[in-house]
Parts: structure tokens; C-alpha cells; sequence
């Protein structure tokens, strides 16, 4: 869902965010999350900043939780499955072959980490 389509799920009333620039640049949202702002759904501390524009009150501050913003996750502008072939194709056009890990756990890599794209001139990994 977009921001906008968040706030609303949310419950949160527009008038009562914080103005904020129509289009921040990286910098400003990291100066947002310094600032370490309530979450506007339910006042705890927030983990994610963003920006929804409406007509009546203009671009204001959407700051959500770690429960918020999980309960209000973003749509891809793509799916996935989209995306992963672009990344293959890329791959291949510079000669490499992208290999994708999950397991039942989730998108998890075979080192526990994070969820990761890996890719790999080495044939042996042709296989795995």
C-alpha cells in the first residue's frame, strides 16, 4: 500500500502530522528519524518516516512504529518474482549467473543473514 493508503488504514488524521517538504531527499528523512518522532498512529517511538500528500493539507510527516509500519507494508512497484528476473537478466548481460536463497524460514540466506540476491561467475555454484 502507498503511504497515503497507510495513514488511512491507521487511522491517522492528516491534519495532525507535521507539514514536511512534497519530495524529501534522503537527508531530510534521516534528519526526521534523528529528531526520534512518536509514531503518528499510537505514540510509540517511530522506525520509518515518510511523506503523505493530500489536497486540503499538503505534504505532511508519516512517522510509524515497527508494528505500524508492518502492518502497513509497502507495495512493491513490481512484484517480485519481476524483479528477480531483472536482476538475473543483468547478471547475465555482464556474465554472471544470480542465484537466489530462501528456505522455509523466509528469504534467508545460507549464512542466516539477510535476504539476498548472490551472484556468481564460479560454475559450481550453477547447481545449488
Amino acid at each position: 500500500m502507498d503511504i497515503g493508503e497507510a495513514a488511512r488504514k491507521l487511522g491517522v488524521d492528516p491534519a495532525a502530522l507535521y507539514p514536511a517538504p512534497a519530495e524529501p531527499r534522503f537527508t531530510e528523512v534521516w534528519e526526521r528519524m534523528q529528531q526520534e518522532p512518536s509514531c503518528s498512529a499510537c505514540g510509540q517511538p517511530s522506525r520509518s518516516s515518510g511523506v503523505v500528500d493530500g489536497p486540503v493539507h499538503g505534504p505532511r510527516w508519516l512517522d510509524r512504529c515497527r508494528d505500524c509500519f508492518l502492518a502497513t507494508p509497502p507495495t512493491l512497484r513490481r512484484p517480485l518474482s519481476q524483479a528477480v528476473t531483472d536482476i538475473r537478466e543483468a547478471a547475465a548481460e555482464v556474465g554472471l549467473r544470480a542465484v537466489l536463497y530462501t528456505d522455509e524460514d523466509g528469504w534467508q540466506d545460507e549464512l542466516g543473514g539477510t535476504p539476498s540476491v548472490f551472484t556468481s561467475p564460479c560454475p559450481s555454484a550453477a547447481g545449488r
